[in-house]
Order: C-alpha cells, then structure tokens, then sequence
C-alpha cells in the first residue's frame, strides 16, 4: 500500500545514505535558516560576505533532499528506493562537507554499512 511504501522508501534513503548525511543535511537546513553563520560568536549571513561556496551546498543539498521528497510522495517507485533513488541520493553527500570530525563520522557510516550487511539477508 501506497502509505506504507511513503515512509518505507525514506527509512531506506537514510539508510542508503548514513547517519553522517543526514546530521549534514539538518545542518544545512540550520545554516540556511540562520542565513549562514557558523556559530553565534561570527553569525555573517551570506547577504553580508560569508562564503558563498556554503551556500550553494546547501542549496544543492536541500534541492535534491526536495526532489525526494516529491518522488516519495508522488509514488514514483514503490519498493525500488536502491535502484532509482539512487541518484538522488548521490547528490545529498556533499551534506556531509558541512561536518566536522570527519573520523568520527567515517566510523559511525562503516559501523552502519557492516550492521546492515550482516544483519539482514540482502544476498548480495
């Protein structure tokens, strides 16, 4: 059924995509809501000089997260999320630009790929 799928194809994009890409996709939402400032010592938005690299990230980031989510909710594919989203989701990585501790966030993604690989039986 459509209502189960809808929520079913977003927990395997998160999945697909790991913990560290989802912590940079929320903190690409925060720094375009906070119009771009790192911390609230130096809170520069981007209409004042701050870099504007960060901006198109998240823009891009945030663009293809909507894609998504209007794949999901159109019901444009039903069980298929590792097939068809996968370029989509190819382009919600670069979230993971935004983060710092990049071993830390490299450990928690493997710990993840080798959970899922040996708790479920995908026989690949």
């Amino acid at each position: 059924p459509y209502g189960y799928w809808v929520w079913a194809n977003l927990a395997c994009t998160v999945l697909i995509v790991g913990p560290a890409t989802v912590a940079g996709i929320r903190r690409a939402v925060v720094r375009l809501r906070h119009g771009g400032g790192w911390s609230r010592r130096s809170p520069r938005p981007w209409s004042q000089g701050a870099d504007r690299g960060d901006l198109r990230l998240c823009l891009l980031v945030l663009a293809a997260l909507l894609a998504l989510l209007v794949a999901d909710l159109s019901g444009m594919s039903k069980a298929e999320t590792e097939r068809i989203w996968l370029p989509f989701a190819a382009w919600l990585l670069p979230a993971c630009a935004l983060l710092t501790g990049a071993r830390g966030w490299l450990a928690g993604q493997a710990v993840l790929a080798l959970l899922l690989n040996h708790l479920l039986l995908t026989g690949w």
